[in-house]
């Protein structure tokens, strides 16, 4: 995890010449940053890359916001429409959604502001947390990420891996 905003925190920095190129940046990685008074908080360097123009940031579940590309953010809310059953019910989940939906923006020092109603929904007070999803960026409060324990244990995930490969015999795939 990279951290920055507390001056106890260690940080990693790559030089230009050592960062991937911005076509191979994915989606990936967890980051500490520290929010303002005025709800602004750094957007970290390697997400942002990968985030194209017109992205958004609205609600995810479990109390954490996301910041979507486009195309991503165009199927998820395109989910939303499937799920309803009701004209009426399509249009009171797309305004729920759409009201906590803003477009991500970054100003010349590569923050974005989130507003009150972001910060409660994420529970973001001090600091929060970027991760990498591939297909999007969650945003979460550092208590919040904390609670969650999402420590990856070696074990939980090498079964995980052969539940998830056991069946697989696509060309290239591993065996």
């Amino acid at each position: 995890m990279v951290k920055s905003g507390a001056e106890s925190q260690s940080m990693t920095t790559a030089t230009l010449s050592e960062a991937p190129a911005a076509a191979a940046v994915s989606l990936c990685g967890a980051y500490r940053h520290a929010v303002d008074a005025k709800g602004r908080v750094a957007v970290p360097a390697l997400l942002r890359r990968g985030l194209p123009e017109s992205s958004v940031v609205g609600p995810n579940p479990d109390h954490r916001l996301g910041i979507w590309p486009p195309d991503a953010w165009e199927l998820e809310i395109s989910r939303f429409r499937r799920f309803a059953e009701t004209p009426a019910q399509r249009d009171r989940l797309e305004r729920q959604v759409m009201a906590l939906t803003y477009p991500f923006e970054v100003d010349a020092q590569g923050r974005m502001l989130l507003t009150t109603a972001q910060r409660s929904w994420a529970s973001i007070t001090g600091g929060a947390v970027f991760v990498g999803l591939g297909r999007c960026v969650e945003i979460v409060g550092e208590q919040r990420w904390d609670a969650d324990d999402l420590d990856l244990d070696p074990d939980e995930f090498t079964r995980l891996h052969e539940h998830v490969h056991r069946d697989d015999v696509s060309p290239g795939a591993p065996q």
